[in-house]
């Protein structure tokens, strides 16, 4: 079985150290059974997937901009800087090493190539005499959707591209065919604080997208709008008051979700207000016809909304930390929020102990019925 026991911390540079907070892992762990209530209680084979509790990454790929990018960060947007000042594992590790089963990657169109592939603030280093590095640059330069998070200054990532990422995913889950279902939040971005101006996210977008899933995954290892919905006329009818499938039924897939919410999702939307044939699930409101999955990521000003939304079916991604604040404070109150009020997917920049933020370490029950990596 996966055990986050094992899991251990890191030190201000990212290497590991013995794991701290042991009193905070164990009552956050019963905090987080006793919140699960009778779905903890239910036979294994009748768990539902909205019944799960899954600890997962906010920007999964995310590397600390070097030294000269974040004071350029800092003069322009002060705070920035230090809100961004965390760097992630490589995606296998966070599977295994850490059994995070969520993650949240930025796209960005690149159908030609090369668009980020002289960051700004990489080329105002070179003209300073402080050259910085640029990771990935071949994978940068050819065609291909690219996950950073800002491309510009914030440009630095374990995963160039979104093909390679979700083939690290594929890799692991080949190895392990019965695992929890695995979330993947793409959030589609257009905008950028540098040249060059991003492409808009369009039915061409879509297409690549969902062209670049399928690329990865054959249509039978992903849980899709059409697979929840089944006969039911609506999603919303599927999965209201009586949850999303079966766990047991689908074990060793993945599930896409769409961050956006606003022009972009309505734009996906476009096609089927069910998301007939489409492959990504979408946050709308909870009386939309695609309703089955939400984001509230404020688990202490939507607690209530959360935990109705969750009573109702419906499946809920919230961050238990921002900016670092928490950390930085040790605060785990905003964690604690999130496990009573239930939402099923949780997400954190700091997933395992750091001793640059000492009193944070957050934990839930290890995914059930896993075999965990050696």
């Amino acid at each position: 079985m996966v055990t986050r026991s094992r899991r251990g911390g890191r030190s201000a540079h990212g290497r590991p150290t013995p794991r701290s907070g042991r009193g905070w892992a164990v009552a956050t762990m019963l905090l987080g059974l006793v919140a699960l209530g009778a779905a903890a209680s239910e036979p294994p084979g009748a768990l539902r997937i909205d019944q799960l509790r899954l600890l997962g990454t906010h920007n999964s790929y995310h590397v600390a901009p070097d030294r000269f990018a974040a004071g350029l960060i800092a003069a322009a947007v002060p705070g920035e800087a230090s809100a961004i000042d965390c760097t992630q594992r490589p995606i296998a590790e966070q599977l295994g090493r850490l059994a995070l089963r969520h993650f949240e990657f930025d796209c960005y169109r690149d159908p030609e190539g090369g668009m980020y592939a002289r960051p700004l603030a990489r080329e105002l280093a070179a003209a300073a005499g402080k050259p910085a590095p640029l990771e990935w640059a071949e994978a940068l330069a050819g065609p291909g959707i690219k996950v950073l998070h800002s491309p510009g200054f914030d440009y630095r990532t374990t995963v160039p591209t979104l093909a390679r990422a979700l083939r690290e995913v594929r890799e692991w889950s080949d190895a392990r065919p019965s695992h929890v279902p695995v979330f993947l939040l793409l959030e589609l971005k257009s905008d950028a604080f540098a040249p060059p101006r991003p492409l808009p996210w369009d039915d061409r977008g879509f297409e690549e997208l969902e062209a670049t899933i399928l690329e990865a995954f054959p249509r039978e290892r992903l849980l899709t709008p059409d697979d929840v919905r089944g006969g039911a006329e609506t999603l919303r009818d599927a999965v209201r008051g009586r949850g999303w499938p079966a766990l047991e039924d689908h074990r060793g897939k993945v599930v896409c979700l769409l961050d956006n919410e606003g022009g972009v999702r309505d734009a996906y939307l476009a096609r089927s207000p069910v998301l007939a044939g489409r492959l990504l699930f979408v946050s709308v409101a909870p009386d939309h016809p695609a309703a089955a999955f939400m984001k509230r990521n404020d688990p202490v000003a939507a607690h209530d909304e959360i935990r109705a939304l969750v009573d109702e079916g419906f499946l809920v991604r919230t961050r238990i930390d921002a900016g670092l604040d928490e950390p930085r404070r040790g605060d785990l109150g905003r964690f604690r929020r999130a496990l009573s009020c239930g939402a099923q997917l949780l997400s954190t920049d700091v997933p395992e102990a750091d001793d640059r933020f000492p009193g944070y370490v957050v934990d839930v029950p290890p995914p059930p019925g896993e075999q965990g990596d050696d």
